[in-house]
């Protein structure tokens, strides 16, 4: 990317996208403006992000190259196509009547998601710059409603092709997902980024009423010079489900936020993810899980495994509010490093405001055990098999949270072409 992506550029092309929005939409995204200016790109000096300086990655010419891979598919589902964060409907393939694209949102002065778009857990949404920046800069993206009692006949495979960087867009791309799961309401999400996005942005809203459930599974492939900042925020309502899955393979810069409140009693969040990181790759996985009310569990577990100079983060909060009493709350960071100079930086939090509450969390990280490692080689196994079959089975206690057989199946198909293009950092003795 030749020209160094700024805050004046962003918020000069921000002010372009105003003409053609309802009153409503351009407050919104005027307020995201002003909180983006504000704010600025984050950068370390900033405590959320100590770990992950995106201010001095968009400065720095990327590096690294995209190997080319197999389009991930998902057997029966329903697909949403993105181009270079631009909707493809000729590509796509949607369920009827559910999903508005966000252009026709924008453009609706009447539009029923006023009240919803760029509200979703509004306390985690007042003070983050990359939201801001998304919000004025959104015009690509869609709504995705399910009614009240209804299920998603199918999976939707939302479907990310970003192109090679050198021709990707200099201000980034920018897009807005908002899914709303009415009362008693089901759905299943596959959510896929291959590429290499100069920029990206991708801001993920999911509303999910009373009872309602969704299984969400989320798996980048991007390349080395990637630059994506991804957000999904959630608001969990009474006895309603989230069950997420996040895999990773990093990128220049690679970050992935989960912030969700849970609103309503016996409201229940799960989220399990992996990440694999090689040469100068960078991954960022950071969750803040926010119990707003009574008898309300969550749990979140990470494996990750690190090879070459790479570097990951795992930043995991857990908020307890004082009227949250009865909370379940856990949370687990397990890392594999490979190499001696893979680095890994873990900080898990607990804010606890109310005093009836179970809540743990821990880390680890490490390299193989050896004792396994010399168990096999004693049944003849080679050294350089028995390493990366050690490798397999501490991803695939991750891979065993994935309910359906399906999403399972593409996850560990994912996991495993990473494993064969990586063979060499794998089996690395040193």
């Amino acid at each position: 990317m030749g020209e160094i992506i700024s805050i004046d550029r962003l918020l000069k092309s921000a002010s372009a996208l105003q003409t053609g929005t309802a009153p409503w939409a351009g407050a919104l995204r005027e307020q995201g403006r002003e909180k983006f200016s504000r704010l600025g790109i984050p950068d370390r000096r900033r405590e959320s992000w100590k770990y992950s300086d995106l201010a001095l990655a968009l400065t720095k010419a990327p590096k690294g190259t995209s190997v080319s891979r197999v389009p991930l598919a998902l057997d029966g589902s329903y697909l949403a196509v993105f181009e270079n964060g631009v909707f493809d409907a000729a590509r796509s393939k949607l369920p009827a009547d559910c999903i508005v694209p966000l252009a026709a949102v924008l453009a609706d002065s009447a539009s029923p998601f006023a009240k919803t778009l760029g509200q979703i857990n509004g306390a985690e949404q007042t003070g983050h710059a990359i939201l801001g920046l998304n919000t004025a800069r959104m015009e690509e993206g869609f709504v995705l409603r399910i009614p009240k009692g209804e299920t998603l006949s199918n999976p939707l495979h939302i479907r990310f092709n970003w192109p090679a960087e050198e021709t990707a867009d200099v201000d980034g791309r920018h897009v807005r997902l908002l899914v709303e799961l009415e009362e008693g309401a089901e759905a299943t999400i596959l959510e896929t980024h291959r590429g290499t996005p100069g920029f990206a942005t991708v801001v993920t809203e999911l509303r999910l009423a009373q009872t309602a459930k969704l299984t969400h599974v989320r798996i980048d492939q991007l390349g080395g010079a990637s630059r994506q900042t991804a957000i999904t925020l959630g608001d969990v309502s009474k006895a309603a489900q989230y069950k997420g899955f996040y895999l990773s393979e990093g990128g220049h810069f690679c970050r992935h936020e989960a912030l969700f409140e849970l609103t309503g009693d016996n409201a229940n969040v799960e989220i399990d993810g992996a990440f694999l990181v090689t040469g100068e790759s960078h991954c960022d996985n950071t969750t803040v899980i926010t119990h707003a009310a009574p008898h309300t569990t969550s749990r979140q577990a990470f494996r990750g495994v690190l090879s070459g100079s790479s570097k990951s983060a795992y930043q995991g909060c857990v908020k307890v509010r004082p009227e949250a009493q009865k909370t379940n709350a856990y949370q687990m960071s397990r890392a594999l490093l490979l190499s001696r100079e893979a680095r890994i930086a873990t900080k898990p939090e607990l804010e606890i405001f109310a005093d009836d509450v179970k809540c743990s969390h821990g880390a680890t990280a490490g390299e193989l055990d050896m004792d396994a490692l010399f168990f096999l080689r004693t049944r003849g196994i080679p050294e350089e098999e028995a390493r990366a079959m050690l490798v397999e089975a501490f991803l695939q206690e991750a891979l065993d949270t994935i309910e359906r057989a399906d999403l399972r199946d593409v996850a560990a198909g994912t996991i495993t072409d990473w494993l064969s293009l990586h063979a060499t950092e794998v089996t690395h003795a040193g």
